[in-house]
């Protein structure tokens, strides 16, 4: 079962949202600064993968810069923490379609 969790990194001064797999894996991320609101990062795992799988480095990097990256490692830990929770799939895909237009149009 796919989960959806939004968190707050306050060293960072960002919203974080991900949508991880059922083994708590982050499939796709989300970050807006909590100034303004603006997204820095809107990467997909599986986007990331089929660069990776074509060794295809130039649009990997661009990629990268454009969408930023991807959290390594598994979901855990969240469920106590301040500002943190489970958040519907509806919510997590309108925030990943606004941020995906807006650095996509840079």
């Amino acid at each position: 079962m796919a989960m959806w969790i939004r968190t707050y990194d306050e060293d960072r001064g960002l919203w974080q949202y991900f949508e991880g797999d059922d083994a708590g894996w982050v499939l796709r991320q989300v970050d807006l600064r909590d100034t303004d609101g603006a997204p820095v990062t809107a990467a997909s795992l599986d986007e990331v993968r089929r660069y990776q799988e074509r060794a295809d480095v130039d649009t990997a990097n661009r990629y990268e810069q454009r969408y930023g990256r991807v959290a390594e490692g598994r979901l855990t830990g969240w469920e106590g923490a301040p500002h943190a929770g489970a958040i519907p799939a509806e919510e997590f895909e309108r925030v990943w379609l606004d941020a995906r237009r807006n650095l996509g149009a840079m």
